[in-house]
C-alpha cells in the first residue's frame, strides 16, 4: 500500500507541469478534515508495552496551507533490569501544513507536502524500583507518582489521497525535536506521551491515518496568470507592420 501510495504521488508531480500550461484558473474545494490514526491499535496487537490512540483534524485556509490540530493518550511500561518504568498522559499538538501539489492536479483530494506543528505533554510518571551500583555498593530507590508538562516541535512531511468520496488515506512520518521534558536537567523519562523517548534530544515516529472530509467552500485559484501586452508593445507592433517590406522584396520609397 506505501509503494503505490508513493509511486502514485509521483506520477502527480510529473503531470503537473503539463495540466498547468492548458488552463489559467482552476476551482477546487475546501475541506474540514478529521482522522485517527491506524498505527496505534497495530502496536498494541504485537507489544502490550506502548499503547497509543490518536486523533487529528484540519481545515483547509488555501488550496496549499491548511491548520491542524491533534490529540493523543499514550500510556507506556517497561521493566528492565535497572528499573521498572511507567508513564501515561495526553499529548495536544497544533500547526500548520503546506501542500508543495499545485491546485489543478490536487483538486482538493490530494497531499503531499510538510507539517510544523508545537506539542505539548501532559504526563505522570513512576519508577517502583531504580536499581543502582557505586563505589559504596549496589542498591535500591524507587521515585514516586510525579506529573509534568513536556514541550516539543513537530516536522511532519507526509501524503494523503482520496480512497472514496469523503474518505482519505494517508501517512506522516514524524521528526521531534524536544524543548522540555518538564521534569528537570537530570530526570528525563524513558518515554514522554506523544513524544517518545525523551531521553534523546529527537525522536522519529510514523503513524498512518484514514480520515473523514467534508467540502465547506470553493475558491478560484489562479494556475498561469494571462499575459497582457502593454500600449507600447502594441505600438511597436502595429509600425513593424506598417514597415514591412513590398510584395517586389523592397522597402517602400518615394
Amino acid at each position: 500500500m506505501a509503494k503505490r501510495t508513493c509511486i502514485f504521488f509521483i506520477s502527480l508531480f510529473l503531470l503537473s507541469g503539463s495540466m498547468a500550461v492548458s488552463q489559467d484558473t482552476v476551482t477546487v474545494p475546501l475541506h474540514l478534515r478529521a482522522g485517527f490514526d491506524l498505527s496505534g491499535p497495530v502496536i498494541k496487537l504485537v507489544s502490550n508495552d506502548l499503547i497509543s490512540y490518536g486523533v487529528l483534524g484540519s481545515a483547509d485556509l488555501h488550496s496549499s496551507l491548511s491548520v491542524t490540530a491533534g490529540l493523543r493518550y499514550s500510556s507506556f511500561q517497561s521493566s528492565q533490569f535497572i528499573y521498572d518504568f511507567k508513564s501515561r498522559g495526553t499529548s495536544i499538538v497544533a500547526g500548520v501544513d503546506y501542500n508543495f501539489i499545485k491546485a489543478n492536479v490536487s483538486y482538493g483530494k490530494h497531499y503531499a507536502g510538510i507539517g510544523l506543528r508545537y506539542g505539548l505533554s501532559l504526563y505522570s510518571e513512576e519508577s517502583s524500583v531504580v536499581r543502582y551500583t557505586n563505589e559504596w555498593g549496589a542498591g535500591e530507590a524507587s521515585l514516586p507518582l510525579s506529573r509534568h508538562l513536556g514541550h516539543y516541535l513537530e516536522i511532519t512531511p507526509g501524503v494523503r489521497t482520496e480512497l472514496f468520496p469523503g474518505v482519505t488515506i494517508g501517512w506522516n512520518l514524524y521528526m521531534r525535536l524536544l524543548i522540555s521534558a518538564g521534569a528537570g536537567k537530570d530526570l528525563k523519562p524513558v518515554w514522554m506521551p506523544g513524544y517518545g523517548a525523551a531521553t534523546s534530544g529527537m525522536a522519529t515516529a510514523a503513524e498512518y491515518y484514514v480520515s473523514f472530509s467534508i467540502p465547506y467552500k470553493k475558491i478560484r485559484v489562479i494556475i498561469r496568470p494571462k499575459v497582457q501586452q502593454s500600449e507600447g508593445d502594441e505600438e511597436e507592433g502595429e509600425n513593424t507592420q506598417t514597415t514591412g517590406t513590398s510584395p517586389s522584396g523592397t522597402g517602400s520609397r518615394l
